[in-house]
């Protein structure tokens, strides 16, 4: 994923409960104007006008195999100094965000802890960094319930270029209920994202469970300008 968060929205737009606006004058959009239409909303219920507010953001990314405690990993991320801290039990490591050393297996590995956990946090307002195509795929259904889907795919950004997404988009609220995570051509793994909190501006899901595996954020904190 892309090592920075876009921080402005760049168009204006119109976003209507039930699915959002498909024509403009009576004229049809594009799959790629749906596309951007529906990540526009996603942003703009996470909290993306606040973002470019946010001064560091703490929280642990942490994964149980059922009842099995598979990872805990704790984040002090500089957003405005680009640093990232990861802690993990009593092993500390501090990397530039912007110019990892990839010859130190610590800070590669610190990198890639970042860029992974922080994806599961914050993918909702990630979804106009650079090398990200966007597709609009129409309306599904999970659980019995309608989603928009937004398709997400990623060239040359950061650690994972090849991996894919499926996003469900609640319509009426714009948020993002469930996801297929697509690391390869050949699995996909539908992942949900609830337990939304309100933290200084933003709305995050801090809840997924994917498979017998669940991966939650806890003690989150966002301070802010």
């Amino acid at each position: 994923m892309n090592r920075m968060i876009a921080t402005g929205l760049g168009l204006v737009l119109l976003v209507m409960a039930g699915g959002g606006c498909h024509a403009v004058n009576g004229k049809p959009l594009t799959n790629a104007e749906q596309a951007d239409q529906l990540a526009h909303g996603v942003m703009l219920a996470s909290g993306a006008n606040t973002w470019k507010d946010v001064r560091s953001v703490a929280f642990d990314f942490v994964v149980h195999d059922g009842k099995d405690l598979k990872l805990r990993r704790h984040h002090l991320w500089n957003v405005k100094e680009g640093t990232d801290t990861v802690s993990v039990g009593e092993k500390t490591v501090t990397v530039d965000l912007m110019k990892p050393n990839m010859d130190d297996a610590e800070q590669t590995d610190a990198f890639k802890a970042w860029t992974n956990d922080s994806y599961w946090l914050l993918a909702p307002l990630k979804l106009f960094d650079g090398g990200v195509t966007r597709q609009y795929l129409g309306r599904r259904e999970v659980a019995g319930k309608s989603f928009e889907v937004l398709g997400l795919s990623f060239k040359g950004v950061g650690m994972t270029p090849g991996d894919q997404y499926n996003m469900y988009v609640d319509p009426y609220t714009s948020l993002l209920s469930y996801w297929d995570y697509m690391p390869n051509p050949d699995t996909k793994m539908l992942a949900t994202w609830e337990q939304y909190r309100h933290v200084d501006g933003l709305k995050l899901a801090t809840y997924h469970q994917m498979g017998t595996k669940t991966i939650t954020i806890e003690n989150l904190s966002v301070a802010s300008e």
